[in-house]
């Protein structure tokens, strides 16, 4: 069985991958702001303190993760932040858009190099940054969500400069959108239910391959545009 890390464990998609992980007995190590709310008791899940806005934060969970496991098998940069709900531009503020790209955009960067040593101990290593439609560029038809949107976008490009690092040394990185899902970010409205989403999702993660680095995937499989 795999070693996997996922970031934002504490509810939605990150929750309802750490369920599905241990129904399959992998070993599950997440990062999360406040460990003491979380109610999962498992003998393979390990939950530790991780603010990924903060690096000395995400310096300490790595140093964290590293007295669990020798060798990370899966990275799943899952934790993020909304921006507001479709804010145009007389409604920006600045401070909080930077607060966005700090969590969607540096957050994963940080993790991803502070657990990349323990990504390179084992083979066929990956890392899938859980991203969104709303990043992409040629599907910007509605407009509006400027800080979220652009900390999408500059996480697809952190993927795929990670995609050309990781190349020789056998790290494939690929970046998901886990659809319109019905959480606390996704709202009511949603289509998608949690499960059918991560079920989509843990699929193409197990088959990420080298040919898949760098490129950007719907849960369904579909490739998107960037």
């Amino acid at each position: 069985m795999a070693t996997w890390v996922i970031t934002g464990g504490n509810r939605g998609i990150g929750k309802e991958f750490i369920n599905q992980l241990l129904l399959k007995n992998h070993t599950v190590i997440t990062g999360v702001r406040n460990p003491e709310q979380m109610d999962e008791n498992h003998e393979f899940l390990h939950v530790i303190k991780l603010d990924v806005s903060d690096s000395k934060s995400v310096i300490e969970f790595a140093h964290s993760v590293s007295q669990h496991t020798s060798q990370v098998d899966v990275l799943v940069n899952n934790a993020g932040r909304m921006d507001g709900r479709w804010q145009s531009i007389d409604e920006v503020d600045a401070d909080v858009s930077l607060e966005v790209l700090n969590v969607n955009t540096i957050g994963p960067l940080r993790v991803a190099q502070a657990l990349w040593p323990l990504l390179e101990k084992t083979t066929d290593s990956k890392v899938a940054n859980i991203t969104s439609l709303m990043g992409s560029i040629d599907d910007c038809l509605s407009g509006k969500s400027y800080a979220y949107r652009t900390s999408k976008t500059g996480l697809n490009m952190i993927t795929k400069i990670l995609s050309v690092e990781g190349k020789d040394i056998d790290i494939s990185v690929s970046c998901y959108h886990p659809g319109w899902v019905m959480t606390d970010m996704g709202g009511e409205r949603a289509p998608v239910q949690p499960h059918e989403s991560v079920t989509g999702l843990i699929r193409l993660i197990e088959m990420q391959t080298l040919e898949q680095s760098g490129r950007f995937f719907e849960y369904t499989g579909v490739e998107l545009p960037w």
